[in-house]
């Protein structure tokens, strides 16, 4: 899945393929309230199914495409739609093919060879068929793109915290889980910090940091202050779920009261529900890392006590 796709647009964009310009112009004035989910359109305009390919294939993101069959070639619409399937990989966008010739592409015959998700002669087409069917489109596009989104982050997780050992030293967990969070949620600035006490009531602390800055010291710098800022906000410290937290987001990490507290904090970024919830997923295997690394430090200062019995 692309990183276009792991979020969804502001915008949703419809692909417009036609070598007639008046097409172009109606199809935008019987579309243009168009919305689904909150969310306006943006139209974009290719003339040839040549276009049309290198469109979709600069735009993963584009919802629906309508796509002409007759343009440069007689098949040149189904061209780009095999192209935009196979060559492109593009599997989630909506193609609905529009066609003023329909004995050049039989109904039937054309949506079972070509993966199409609607067929819509130009002679029958009329505005509310239009919006219908589109709208229709929208609305599949979305679903597809969220239930990958899910494969994406379900698989990330499973894989970071499979690779996750008791015995490893907690800094090298929590990085781990900071690169997973980066994953589901890309940001210039990842921040995790937890706070845990000994059995002493001596603290201690662990901040790590991922950041696409290539000076460290600035990047260690900003890591720092993100934990002074959040430490001195009574709000951030009260927050029992994941929310927007100064343009990012700021994800509570809950462990028991005895051991510890901490946050993960990605900077410039809008998680949505979903991305959300993942990381919130992210941050019990904080917790996780923290429990198996007390218990096996408890289990270490055992076997040592018990050697120096035998001694």
């Amino acid at each position: 899945m692309t990183a276009a796709l792991l979020r969804l647009p502001e915008k949703l964009r419809i692909l417009v393929v036609d070598d007639e310009p008046d097409v172009h112009s109606v199809t935008r004035l019987s579309l243009k309230v168009i919305k689904y989910g909150g969310r306006s359109v943006e139209f974009l305009d290719a003339a040839s199914g040549k276009d049309a390919v290198a469109m979709v294939r600069a735009n993963p993101d584009i919802a629906v495409v309508l796509l002409d069959v007759v343009m440069e070639t007689d098949t040149a619409g189904l061209d780009a739609c095999r192209a935009i399937r196979e060559d492109v990989g593009n599997r989630a966008v909506r193609i609905l093919l529009r066609t003023g010739q329909p004995g050049q592409a039989p109904e039937r015959q054309t949506i079972d060879s070509y993966d199409l998700d609607g067929y819509l002669p130009k002679t029958e087409l009329t505005s509310t068929r239009l919006y219908s069917a589109v709208r229709t489109a929208l609305k599949a596009w979305e679903e597809l793109v969220q239930l990958e989104r899910h494969r994406r982050y379900l698989s990330v997780i499973h894989e970071r915290t499979m690779a996750l050992h008791s015995y490893d030293p907690i800094a090298k967990q929590l990085s781990m889980i900071l690169q997973a969070a980066l994953e589901v949620c890309p940001a210039r600035l990842g921040v995790l910090a937890i706070e845990t006490f000994q059995q002493q009531g001596n603290p201690e602390r662990h901040l790590v940091h991922l950041s696409t800055d290539a000076d460290a010291a600035r990047a260690k710098a900003a890591a720092e202050d993100m934990r002074l800022r959040i430490g001195r906000d009574p709000t951030a410290r009260a927050l029992t779920a994941a929310a927007p937290y100064e343009g990012g987001v700021l994800v509570p990490i809950k462990v028991h009261r005895d051991l510890g507290q901490g946050w993960l904090f990605l900077a410039d970024v809008e998680a949505d529900e979903l991305a959300r919830t993942a990381l919130s997923v992210l941050a019990g295997h904080v917790a996780n890392a923290l429990y198996s690394t007390t218990a096996q430090r408890m289990l270490t200062g055992s076997e040592e006590r018990i050697d120096s019995l035998a001694i």
